[in-house]
């Protein structure tokens, strides 16, 4: 028993939102800046495993994990005594590229364990878009005649001004803002041949400062890439001397199944990204990849705080202990066949499809899906929007049978109320 809470189940107690997380939400939305919300609730820190309870005492279950950043659910032993041990001092943050504590070195040293021996250096940052910028930044460092870079059609890299200058999921996230050159060519088997076909009708190979890719698209749909659009890009960058950045940020850290969304291709990236479920963002490559000059590229708060640093490390010895690699594996495999039977049983959910806990499906079009997000929500079930009229799973990587099913469950409800 963790925090007083047995076993726990869906139990919506009254009208969404409460009326205290009501109050919190209607203040929240005149002062935030940037609000925008899909659930009405406020957490209370109460909550085990993929269960979480709102201030009102609602529980529901979650199968979005903090948009894929919750590795191990709510109140997790092991990270309970994390927390538990750095707890006792402070300042929690420290400016990580030029004062150093021992969590630095155990973070990146358990990092480096769990990525291809020819990736053995990693710079620690704040946040995932921060880790593709510095990606960025450490590619076209070594390509001083770089005009371009390459992306894919609906990627989504992140939302500062070189991520975002990347992303192609929606025009909300990319009008009336900056961009950096880059070209998008198609997440599909073409993609090899358009890349080829640029180098030779526009530009030279040394003009091309880097290819970022995601190895299951998140914004995008949560689209798996096929082997003939990895291997095939790996073949023509190899070829040309282009930098292959694989951006990890969401689909990495077990969440398909293996560690990242490229060994599942038999293919090693120059460079790759992480954060999310490491819980702080990280820049990964050879020790060559990276500037000799001091302070080309540096960060304050260089790995986020102790704490996430910590928490961090123990999450990746607990993927490990736990074997988690083969339960999201498992996992996910139940969540499709799932998903399979009620598109079949029901029709009212289309194109089912994954890669481990990293599933989803579409709607007919985008107000049937926000329909039924909502309709989910009301039921106790926390599920995330992605891609055109998508709706995508992304439990936490130690979430159950009984868990899946429960939430599963909710799903089939739903989607046989849909006429």
């Amino acid at each position: 028993m963790e925090n007083g809470l047995t076993h726990m189940k869906i139990n919506i107690q009254t009208k969404l939102p409460g009326p205290q997380s009501k109050a919190i939400l209607e203040r929240l939305e005149q002062k935030n800046g940037a609000y925008n919300i899909d659930h009405a609730y406020v957490h209370s820190g109460e909550g085990k495993g993929s269960h979480f309870v709102d201030l009102d005492g609602n529980i529901f279950i979650d199968f979005a994990a903090q948009i894929a950043s919750n590795p191990l659910g709510y109140n997790d032993a092991a990270m309970l005594r994390v927390l538990q041990k750095h707890t006792n001092y402070t300042p929690i943050k420290y400016g990580g590229q030029d004062f150093i504590v021992p969590q630095h070195l155990e973070l990146i040293d358990e990092l480096l364990k769990i990525v291809p021996k020819e990736l053995n250096a990693a710079f620690l940052i704040n946040s995932g878009a921060e880790a593709n910028e510095n990606a960025l930044k450490i590619a076209c460092h070594k390509r001083p005649t770089a005009k371009i870079g390459i992306s894919f059609y609906n990627g989504w890299h992140g939302r500062t001004t070189g991520a975002l200058s990347l992303t192609n999921s929606r025009s909300v996230q990319v009008k009336h803002f900056l961009r950096l050159p880059v070209r998008h060519i198609s997440y599909s088997e073409e993609g090899p041949e358009e890349l080829e076909a640029l180098i030779r009708r526009e530009f030279d190979a040394d003009e091309i400062g880097f290819v970022i890719m995601e190895g299951v698209q998140g914004e995008g749909g949560y689209i798996p890439a096929s082997n003939l659009l990895v291997q095939g890009i790996r073949k023509v960058t190899k070829k040309e001397g282009i930098p292959l950045i694989f951006d990890e940020v969401q689909a990495g850290m077990g969440r398909t199944g293996k560690w990242w969304t490229y060994q599942h291709h038999g293919i090693t990236p120059d460079i790759q990204t992480s954060a999310k479920m490491l819980q702080v963002g990280a820049t990964i490559a050879n020790k060559k990849w990276f500037p000799k000059e001091k302070s080309a590229i540096s960060s304050t708060w260089g790995g986020g705080q102790v704490l996430d640093m910590a928490m961090g490390a123990a999450v990746i010895r607990e993927i490990k202990k736990r074997k988690l690699l083969k339960n999201a594996t498992r996992m996910g495999n139940g969540i499709h066949q799932r998903l399979r039977e009620i598109h079949i049983e029901t029709n009212a959910i289309h194109h089912p499809r994954g890669l481990g806990l990293m599933q989803a499906f579409d709607l007919e079009n985008v107000k049937l899906r926000n329909q039924f997000q909502q309709k989910c929500f009301q039921k106790g079930l926390i599920a995330l929007g992605c891609g055109v009229s998508g709706m995508r799973i992304s439990p936490s990587l130690n979430i159950t049978k009984e868990e899946v099913h429960e939430g599963m469950d909710v799903i089939e409800e739903v989607a046989k109320g849909i006429k």
